[in-house]
């Protein structure tokens, strides 16, 4: 296994705080007061489109709102303790690093550059690029295309199970991130509690 395709939000940066922060102001705005604890529990189980539909708002004028509010949050995003350790790792090791991400292509990379991690990443592909929301496979067979990776080298990592349906969906190996041990039966061919264990999963470079 080389080829490592990434999820963000969750798996390589902890932006959670940030990003329900940004999903209870924007709900502020339609008059609604949610519990952080629990928009949390709903964003990374489902997704936030999930969050969405709970509190019947569209994305015409939920999202634009959530991604004002997430961007301007005070609460820090920032890499897990062991991301650029397990990316550097795998990298020295022959790897490639790809990210797909429902956040938006620019975002992600000055995230990236922020903490010094983008010349580690190969691409990005964010929500504005036009591909159909994951769990379904095609912007991950659009990296795998357009970089010539074999599926047999390569693995979708991700901490929801819209990443690891998507990787299914794909054909490839999948590994789930599950660092708050609250995401159930979800069909990963591995499932790690710390980034480091993926290091050391069989069949890795």
């Amino acid at each position: 296994m080389k080829n490592f395709i990434w999820d963000f939000d969750g798996t390589l940066f902890d932006t959670y705080p940030a990003m329900v922060d940004g999903a209870w102001r924007a709900l502020q705005d339609f008059g609604i007061v949610a519990d952080k604890k629990e928009l949390y529990f709903v964003m990374k189980k489902y997704s936030t489109s999930q969050l969405r539909q709970n509190y019947q708002l569209s994305e015409e004028k939920f999202t634009p709102l959530f991604h004002q509010y997430e961007t301007k949050s005070r609460e820090v995003s920032a890499p897990f303790q062991d991301t650029k350790t397990v990316l550097e790792n795998l990298k020295a090791r022959g790897g490639r690093h790809f990210i797909l991400t429902h956040r938006l292509t620019d975002s992600t990379w000055r995230l990236l550059k922020d903490f010094g991690l983008d010349e580690l990443i190969e691409s990005v592909v964010g929500i504005d690029q036009e591909f159909p929301r994951k769990p379904d496979p095609s912007s991950l067979n659009a990296i795998i295309q357009n970089f010539h990776l074999q599926k047999v080298e390569s693995m979708m990592i991700g901490d929801r199970r819209l990443d690891i349906e998507a990787g299914n969906n794909a054909g490839i190996t999948t590994c789930l991130y599950d660092i708050d041990y609250f995401l159930g039966d979800i069909p990963a061919t591995y499932v790690v509690n710390e980034l480091k264990q993926i290091i050391e999963l069989p069949e890795i470079i």
